[in-house]
């Protein structure tokens, strides 16, 4: 019975001495290297006139902003004729004529 304890108290010493080094990094990671500093050298030079550039990315920022806002409102429309949102549920019940009208 000695024995037994003393053979499992070994090995959760055992278990208990190597969790941190399992666990730590241990300097085993690759170092991270940014490359050199960045400066004002890196940036790019404009080489376009600003009045020109704007008016392209205007234009097409429009495009996307007109083609998102329909797709929006046919999905919205789409849900409502489905009854996605069951308006009918949400609403205080009809009278007994309109409900069964047809």
């Amino acid at each position: 019975m000695n024995r037994a304890l003393f053979s499992r108290f070994l090995a959760l010493r055992r278990v208990i001495t190597q969790q941190p080094k399992r666990l730590g990094s241990g300097g085993h990671h690759e170092v991270v290297n940014p490359g050199p500093p960045v400066t004002l050298d890196y940036m790019a030079v404009p080489f376009q006139p600003y009045k020109k550039v704007h008016a392209e990315l205007q234009a097409k920022f429009n495009t996307y902003l007109a083609i998102s806002v329909s797709l929006c409102a046919i999905s919205l429309g789409l849900a409502i004729y489905t009854d996605l949102f069951i308006f009918e549920a949400i609403r205080p019940p009809q009278s007994y004529r309109n409900r069964h009208k047809q």
